[in-house]
C-alpha cells in the first residue's frame, strides 16, 4: 500500500523530440500527444499530466513541450515538480533545450533528477567514447547547479517484436522514482494552488485541476479564488483519478467547485484560504542568472509564477554590486513593477523571460511593498534573503515608525504569528503588542508620551485613559498607550485615579459630578444640535467610559433625552422642540423634512431623527414620510 505523503511530482524537460512522451508511454502506457496537432507533428504543444502507481508511492507525471517556442509552456508546469526527468538523445546530445529546461528547473529550487538517454540504438555505430564523453557532458552541466543528479539511464525505447518496451532500464528507472529520497519543500502556512486547467462537467459542474504546492485542503472546505475575489466551497478531490478526502502537496489535484462559473477561471489563477494574502503591483525580489550582465534595469519581461504569466518591468536596486550568495548563485535585488496585483508569498520562486529569451530566476523576498528610500530597501532585502527575520522585524520596524503589524506575518515571512511573536520578543528597542500583533519602536514611546503630556497641559482637568487615546493615536495600539501612561506615572507627571488618568494640578473634586455638570452645559448650549458624544468627549479631554456613564445618568435624570444612537439632547430643548414641530402641523396639516428643515436650518441626520422621535405620540400618525394629527388628517387634492 502506498503513502500518500511519499507521493511525487515528477516533471520531465528536454529538448523537442528527444523522447520525453514516448518515456512517459513506456512507463505507464499513457500517450501524452493528445491533440490533433501533436500527433500530426510528434512534439508535445501544452502540458501532459498522466500517473503511476508504484510499490511504495504513486507517481505523477508533468510532459512539458520541448521547443524553444513553447517554453512558457514549460514553466507553466515545471512549478510543484519534486523531481526532474532530463531526458536527452543520445544522438543529438545535449541541446539548447536541454541547457534551458534544466537552468529553470534549478532557479525553481529543484534539487534532484534523474537522467534518460534516449536513443541508445541510434550510436550503435559510434565507438564507446561517444557515449562516455556524453556522460561526462551531462555531468559537468550540474557542476553549476544546486541539483543533485541522482543516476543515468540509458535506453532504446525501441518496441520489441512482441509491441513491448525494453523492460531492463524502464523497470530500473521505475525503481529510482520508487526509492528516490522525496526532497523537503518550504510550507507556505497555507494551501496554496495554481490552476492549470479549468472545465465543466455534466452533473458536477466546475472542475479545476492544478498542482498542490503547500498546505491542504478538504472536501467541504471554502477556499478563495485571489484573482477573481470569489469564495467556493470543494464539492469534491480526485487524486489519480480516484476520490480522496483530501488533497495535499506532491499531488496532481482536480478540485470540483461550487459557486463559481468555470468559464471565468484560466490558466494561473490562484486558490487559497481567504484573508491571508493581499495583490500588490510592485514586489521586491532577489534575482539570479547563469550569465552575468543579462539584467536589463527598465526592460520589460514576461513573469512567470505559479503557472500564471504577468507582464513585468525590471527596476534593478543594485545594477553594479553582487549582493548576497544564493546556493551555488550570485543574487541581485530589484523591484517588479506588474500589470496586475501579485499574490506573492515570501522565499517563492519565479522565472524571468525577455524578448531575447534570456531566462533569469529568482525569490520574492518581500510580497508586501513599503514605502521606504532605496538604501533602507536594499538593507532589509539583504535580512530577508538570509532568512534573518530578527534584523528584518528591527528594519521594518524603524520604518514604519507608528506600528509594524505581524498580521501578514504568513504571507510576508511564511511564519505563524506565534513564530513572529516569538522572533519579536527577543529583539532589543522595539514594543511588542501581542494582541493587535504590532511592533513600535521604542523612539516612539517617548514622542508619544509628550504628546500625552501636551493634552494636560493643555487642559489640567483631562481624564485619560488608554481606550480613550486611541482616538486621539489611531496609530497606536491601547496596549502601548497604556505603556505610555503607565511610565508617565513612575516618572511622577500624571496620576492615576482609578482607571483614570490625571494631571497633578487637576482640582476636580467629584468626577462623576464634574463629567454630568460639564456634558450637560455643552448639550444646552448646542440646542436642537448637538455634538455626538464622541465628539464631546474629544473636546474635554475626557474617557470614553466615564463619558458614557455621566450620560446614563444625566439621561436617568430625565435631564438628557437619547433620540438615536449618537443624538443626545436636552429634556427642555427637546421639549421645545416637540411644541414647535406640532404648531407646524397645526399650521400646514403635516410635517415633512421638507418643511421641518425650512424652520431649523438642521442637517436631514437631526431632522430625520426628531420626525422619527415624533413617531411615538399616540396622536401622531406618519404616512409617505409625512406626520400629521391622527384626529385631523391632511385632505387629499381633489
Amino acid at each position: 500500500m502506498t503513502d500518500s505523503h511519499n507521493d511525487l511530482i515528477v516533471g520531465l524537460a528536454g529538448h523537442i523530440d528527444h523522447g520525453k512522451t514516448t518515456l512517459i508511454k513506456a512507463l505507464n502506457g499513457f500517450d501524452g500527444d493528445e491533440l490533433a496537432e501533436e500527433k500530426q507533428r510528434g512534439i508535445t504543444i501544452d502540458l501532459s499530466f498522466s500517473h503511476l502507481t508504484l510499490p511504495s508511492r504513486n507517481v505523477s507525471f508533468i510532459d512539458v513541450p520541448g521547443h524553444n517556442k513553447l517554453v512558457k509552456n514549460m514553466i507553466a508546469g515545471a512549478f510543484g515538480i519534486d523531481v526532474l526527468l532530463l531526458v536527452i538523445s543520445a544522438d543529438d546530445g545535449i541541446m539548447p533545450q536541454t541547457t534551458e529546461h534544466l537552468q529553470i528547473a534549478d532557479m525553481l529550487g529543484i534539487t534532484q533528477c534523474i537522467c534518460v538517454i534516449t536513443k541508445i540504438d541510434k550510436i550503435q555505430s559510434q565507438p564507446p567514447s561517444y557515449l562516455q564523453n556524453l556522460q561526462k557532458n551531462i555531468t559537468s552541466l550540474f557542476d553549476t547547479l544546486d541539483m543533485n543528479l541522482h543516476a543515468m539511464i540509458e535506453t532504446s525505447l525501441l518496441p520489441h517484436a512482441q509491441d513491448s518496451y525494453h523492460n531492463t532500464p524502464i523497470n530500473r528507472l521505475k525503481s529510482l522514482l520508487d526509492q528516490i529520497p522525496k526532497p523537503s519543500k518550504r510550507d507556505f502556512g497555507l494551501f496554496v494552488y495554481y490552476i492549470d486547467r479549468a472545465f465543466s462537467i455534466k452533473g458536477a459542474g466546475c472542475v479545476v485541476t492544478g498542482s498542490v504546492l503547500s498546505g491542504q485542503c478538504e472536501v467541504g472546505q471554502k477556499l478563495y479564488v485571489y484573482h477573481h475575489a470569489q469564495e467556493v466551497s470543494v464539492r469534491a478531490i480526485q487524486i489519480h483519478d480516484q476520490s480522496s478526502p483530501i488533497a495535499t502537496p506532491s499531488h496532481r489535484v482536480a478540485l470540483n467547485l461550487n459557486k463559481i462559473n468555470y468559464d471565468i477561471l484560466q490558466r494561473g489563477d490562484l486558490i487559497s484560504q481567504k484573508g491571508f494574502l493581499r495583490g500588490f503591483d510592485q514586489i521586491d525580489v532577489g534575482l539570479f542568472a547563469f550569465e552575468d550582465n543579462i539584467f536589463q534595469h527598465n526592460a520589460h519581461y514576461q513573469f512567470f509564477l505559479g503557472s500564471r504569466k504577468i507582464n513585468a518591468k525590471l527596476c534593478l536596486l543594485n545594477a553594479q554590486t553582487k549582493t548576497h550568495s544564493y546556493g551555488s548563485k550570485t543574487m541581485y535585488f530589484a523591484t517588479l513593477k506588474c500589470d496586475e496585483p501579485v499574490f506573492g508569498i515570501f522565499s517563492q520562486h519565479f522565472i524571468l523571460r525577455n524578448e531575447s529569451l534570456n531566462v533569469i530566476g529568482g525569490v520574492i523576498l518581500n510580497p508586501i511593498i513599503d514605502p521606504i528610500k532605496k538604501e533602507q530597501r536594499i538593507v532589509l532585502l539583504k535580512a530577508l534573503a538570509k532568512n534573518d527575520f530578527s534584523s528584518a522585524f528591527s528594519q521594518l520596524s524603524l520604518i514604519h515608525k507608528k506600528g509594524f503589524g505581524l498580521v501578514s506575518s504568513t504571507q510576508r515571512f511564511c511564519l505563524s504569528h506565534a513564530q513572529s511573536l516569538e522572533i519579536a520578543q527577543n529583539l532589543d528597542a522595539v514594543f511588542v503588542d501581542k494582541k493587535s500583533l504590532t511592533l513600535y519602536p521604542l523612539s516612539q514611546l517617548e514622542l508619544l508620551k509628550n504628546a500625552i503630556l501636551e493634552i494636560f497641559a493643555r487642559n489640567k482637568s483631562a481624564l485619560l485613559s488608554a481606550q480613550s487615546l486611541t482616538y486621539k493615536f489611531k496609530w497606536a495600539s491601547e496596549s502601548f498607550l497604556q505603556k505610555a501612561l503607565d511610565e508617565l506615572v513612575c516618572e511622577h507627571f500624571i496620576e492615576q485615579n482609578g482607571s483614570l488618568y490625571i494631571s497633578k494640578h487637576c482640582q476636580i473634586k467629584d468626577i462623576k459630578a464634574y463629567l454630568q455638570d460639564k456634558i450637560y452645559q455643552i448639550l444646552l448650549s448646542q440646542d436642537t444640535a448637538p455634538l455626538a458624544p464622541y465628539n464631546i468627549y474629544d473636546m474635554l479631554d475626557i474617557d470614553k467610559k466615564a463619558g458614557d456613564e455621566a450620560l446614563k445618568a444625566l439621561c436617568q435624570a430625565q435631564k438628557v433625552v437619547r433620540i438615536t444612537h449618537n443624538v443626545f439632547i436636552t429634556h427642555s430643548s427637546l421639549n421645545a422642540l416637540i411644541e414647535q414641530m406640532r404648531d407646524i402641523i397645526r399650521k400646514h396639516s403635516y410635517i415633512d423634512v421638507a418643511i421641518l428643515k425650512n424652520y431649523t436650518q438642521l442637517s436631514r441626520k437631526y431632522l430625520i431623527s426628531y420626525l422619527e422621535y415624533l413617531d411615538q405620540f399616540d396622536d401622531i400618525q406618519s404616512s409617505d414620510n409625512k406626520r400629521f394629527f391622527k384626529y385631523n388628517p391632511p385632505t387629499k387634492n381633489p
